[in-house]
């Protein structure tokens, strides 16, 4: 695999407009991100994490530091337009994405505003909304769906545009639990399958387990970085951070402390019972 994206020594400064003071969201941030994975990036509201988002995107432009998109400079004004065509992004809010009153016209929203041919424009809104199991609701009204549909509607639009890589931005944050499984199964299947670069921004832990890579922010900065297993290894040190673990995990973890052997970062159930199988 190649490097995507790389984030060097990133400083994001935000300024408050009452006094024209500085805050400081992303502290020296440097990772990269490779082509076709799926990477999570963690931490509690206010840990720099969404900033970071769109910076990788162009939406903002760093204080200091560099992004690189396949290799295009993020900073550079010429580069804008090609960056934002490689990267989109799927935010929190479905509504706020969503400009049409027919799925399948807000889904062919994105690639008419490219200047897409007509008959490729059909192809790929059939296709985006076949990738994410939304394509028999194509002539429904937006508003009538469900929240997780309609992030799978928003997820699609961003698909139809044809992107190299995806940033979402805690895309989950406002569904229920059944529309969280919805848009996470979405997700994984845009990677596995066709094999578009995932960004996932989140503070859902369950959320990560198949991740390639995680990192874990904090304050601005990374704190930690690793796979899924690494990472939910480190319950104490999660704890620190005000993080969470996934609920098997916490549970194999307090079984671990009771004295049952068992291995650290267990991340599913269907693992934890084949680990307990073991030791009766």
């Amino acid at each position: 695999m190649t490097d995507f994206i790389k984030v060097e020594n990133l400083v994001f400064d935000y300024i408050k407009s009452e006094d024209e003071s500085t805050f400081r969201a992303i502290d020296d941030v440097s990772f990269t991100v490779e082509k076709g994975s799926f990477t999570a990036i963690i931490g509690q509201n206010g840990s720099g994490k969404s900033t970071l988002a769109k910076n990788i995107n162009g939406l903002l432009l760093p204080t200091a530091g560099k992004i690189y998109v396949d290799g295009l400079d993020s900073a550079d004004p010429e580069n804008i337009w090609e960056v934002r065509q490689r990267v989109a992004m799927v935010f929190q809010n479905p509504d706020n994405q969503i400009v049409s009153s027919v799925v399948e016209d807000d889904v062919a929203f994105g690639p008419e505003n490219l200047g897409v041919d007509p008959k490729e424009i059909r192809k790929r809104v059939d296709e985006a909304l076949k990738s994410v199991e939304m394509y028999e609701f194509r002539r429904k009204a937006p508003h009538l769906l469900s929240g997780g549909q309609k992030q799978r509607i928003a997820i699609a639009g961003a698909v139809a545009m044809e992107p190299e890589c995806i940033v979402f931005d805690e895309p989950t944050a406002m569904l229920d639990p059944n529309g969280r499984k919805e848009v996470i199964r979405a997700v994984r299947a845009l990677n596995d399958v066709e094999g578009i670069t995932v960004i996932l921004i989140t503070h859902y832990m369950e959320e990560v387990i198949h991740a390639d890579h995680v990192y874990v922010m904090d304050k601005g900065s990374v704190k930690m970085q690793g796979t899924p297993k690494e990472i939910f290894s480190q319950v104490e040190k999660l704890k620190e951070l005000r993080l969470s673990v996934p609920q098997v995990t916490l549970l194999s973890y307090e079984l671990k402390k009771a004295g049952v052997p068992l291995p650290d970062g267990i991340l599913e159930t269907e693992e934890l019972i084949r680990e307990l199988k073991k030791v009766q």
